[in-house]
């Protein structure tokens, strides 16, 4: 059964129909897939792979390159043609060392590569406090049935302790039921099969969610926020939000993620490289942590403290304040980890 992308509704019934997503363990050997570690030659982290249980991890590289070839969005992320990936190296991934285990969600063709430099300084960051990178490939789940995809999506929540959807391209407004008026670059399969791994880890609620940009964004719309389309169009005392520094005002939250991160007057000094925003409310599962100077969504943190959402790219801060944010959200996840109860965030 190819994904059906015609409406939000449609793509989460076909992802989790038939799915009870529970704080508990799985069988990995009794799954309908099992996950491997690529090595396709130059990506900074190996790559993670959903394999069948009738095909070997070379076929499955195979048969996730050759869907990805039959979807014309991802084509034209890809130019054209898709990514030339070895598929050689395999290794099954274990159990071994799961909760130091990061997740960084790939949506741009150079996360594949060697010249990334997100991915190289978030890999460098969580390495300082002993954490494993590994990269989840655009649309992975390409070629699976529905019910693999559920199995799939399962074990992305249970064995990795950290999801980090990255920066990246605007979120297509059908997603959050708007209507498509001044977002840019937009591809519905990446961005549905996105909110799929964010949805199901966020409700497995067994590891954390650090998130940068478009990665804060989509992982707002998949808990059931919408965006703010363009910032200079409709927010009437903005600063200057593309590509700029500018201060954040960190606000009280339940588990104060930021709280030690900002200075005396509670601020933080941050990039700034996007048009788009989070609009907060206050009834959802999220509570507002750090606002700009205009009032725009600057970060949000999980109401059950399995979540740092920042609007800002502390990956690329290139400072102690940067690398600050992401070892605070390292901390707050290990402690969570600690929590004995499984507070679910739905």
């Amino acid at each position: 059964m190819h994904l059906n992308l015609q409406t939000p509704k449609r793509l989460i019934k076909e992802f989790f129909i038939g799915t009870l997503l529970l704080c508990s363990v799985s069988t990995y050997a009794q799954s309908r897939v099992q996950l491997y570690e690529w090595y396709p030659g130059e990506s900074l982290a190996p790559l993670i792979l959903p394999v069948k249980a009738n095909e070997t991890p070379k076929q499955a590289a195979h048969r996730y390159l050759r869907e990805l070839g039959k979807k014309p969005d991802l084509m034209e992320l890809f130019g054209g043609r898709p990514p030339h990936l070895d598929t050689q190296e395999f290794r099954l991934l274990t159990d071994q060392n799961k909760d130091s285990r990061a997740l960084m969600i790939a949506n741009l063709p150079k996360d594949y590569g060697p010249h990334s430099t997100r991915i190289e300084n978030t890999m460098n960051i969580l390495a300082e406090k002993n954490q494993a990178s590994y990269i989840l490939p655009i649309s992975a789940e390409l070629g699976l049935s529905v019910l693999e995809r559920n199995d799939y999506l399962k074990q992305i929540a249970t064995r990795f302790s950290m999801l980090t959807p990255l920066g990246g391209d605007d979120v297509t407004p059908d997603a959050y039921q708007q209507e498509h008026t001044l977002a840019k670059s937009t591809i519905r399969t990446r961005d549905y099969s996105e909110i799929a791994v964010i949805s199901a880890y966020a409700k497995e609620a067994q590891g954390f969610i650090l998130a940068y940009c478009r990665g804060s964004q989509i992982t707002a719309v998949a808990l059931g926020y919408k965006l703010i389309q363009d910032i200079p169009l409709l927010v009437e005392k903005n600063i200057s939000h593309a590509n700029d520094w500018h201060s954040i005002k960190v606000k009280d939250t339940p588990y104060g993620i930021l709280k030690s991160v900002a200075d005396a007057k509670g601020e933080i000094w941050v990039n700034s490289l996007h048009h788009q925003s989070v609009r907060f409310h206050n009834n959802g599962p999220l509570a507002l942590a750090a606002t700009s100077a205009d009032g725009v969504t600057e970060a949000t943190e999980f109401k059950n403290g399995r979540g740092l959402l920042m609007q800002s790219h502390p990956e690329l801060m290139g400072n102690d304040v940067g690398r600050s944010i992401i070892h605070r959200a390292v901390e707050q996840k290990d402690k969570m980890l600690r929590t004995v109860s499984c507070r679910k965030l739905f």
